[in-house]
């Protein structure tokens, strides 16, 4: 027998059961490892289970593989033995993804909801940023800017603004020695070439009245802006932190995790809008 026929013969000998052995061994490792680095999740007791079924399996076909003489009896227990492993281990890890899918997509959900409650603050701040010039220290100022004060917004618009040269009879009339090359959107409401109406707008009215209901998560409720909504119907607070920065002051609004059901040990991001160290009101997910 040469050496070709020796390593085919422990290939059908030995090979399945070997395999079956090294597949439990590497299930085992990364079941009891605390990974999962595109779940975010440390695996579940069911695979770690199902991993020592199967290096169960390997071991005992390994056995009774390498035994001269085994009766009947004993190699029909064995095949049901082997049977019942098998469907126990593939019930127990398609459980396993299944579970590892609903918790992911409860995970996204819970970040989405923290996403859009630090929209709505964001929108609101940058409203109070360009009717103040400064950021908004506090939940309370936000909420009372958003009930009390009002934006001037564009209600008409008749005419378009001349994009030919100032006329040097318009020039006087605006008071310069000398026509401007290009006119301006003001200058031409004061020449009386185009008209432009505007009406005073309740903050939340206006920021908020764009959007579509089927685009939001929830109805917004300016009441509970400081709110960051979970799946389980209750809420935890967002966090905001100031620092003062020469007339200023920076501003940081944070959606604390765990998002959901996220495991503590993998969490990666914080979800957020402004900054401590300059004057902004930017998220930082994409």
């Amino acid at each position: 027998m040469d050496y070709f026929e020796k390593f085919w013969l422990f290939v059908r000998k030995y090979l399945f059961s070997i395999l079956l052995i090294i597949a439990g061994i590497t299930f085992l490792i990364v079941g009891m490892s605390k990974g999962g680095s595109q779940a975010n999740l440390a695996q579940s007791s069911n695979f770690t289970f199902a991993a020592i079924i199967l290096l169960f399996l390997g071991a005992i076909s390994l056995y009774f593989i390498m035994e001269k003489k085994i009766g009947k009896a004993i190699t029909l227990i064995s095949s049901l033995i082997f049977l019942l492993g098998a469907v126990i281990f593939i019930y127990l890890n398609i459980s396993t993804v299944q579970n590892t899918v609903i918790q992911l997509r409860k995970i996204e959900e819970s970040e989405n909801l923290a996403k859009q409650g630090l929209s709505d603050i964001q929108k609101l701040q940058d409203a109070y940023e360009r009717k103040n010039r400064k950021l908004a220290t506090s939940f309370e100022e936000l909420t009372t800017f958003a009930k009390s004060d009002s934006i001037k917004v564009l209600d008409k618009a008749i005419g378009d603004i001349p994009s030919r040269r100032m006329t040097v009879a318009e020039g006087r009339q605006l008071g310069y020695k000398y026509p401007e090359a290009v006119i301006s959107e003001e200058e031409a409401i004061k020449l009386g070439l185009i008209t432009r109406i505007y009406k005073m707008v309740p903050v939340a009215d206006y920021t908020f009245s764009k959007e579509k209901d089927d685009k939001r998560l929830y109805d917004f409720e300016l009441d509970k802006l400081n709110q960051m909504r979970q799946l389980d119907n209750t809420t935890k607070d967002f966090t905001v932190k100031a620092v003062a920065a020469d007339s200023a002051f920076n501003v940081l609004f944070q959606a604390i995790p765990p998002y959901g059901p996220q495991d503590p040990a993998n969490i990666k991001d914080t979800f957020q809008i402004g900054s401590l160290i300059e004057v902004n009101t930017k998220s930082n997910w994409k």
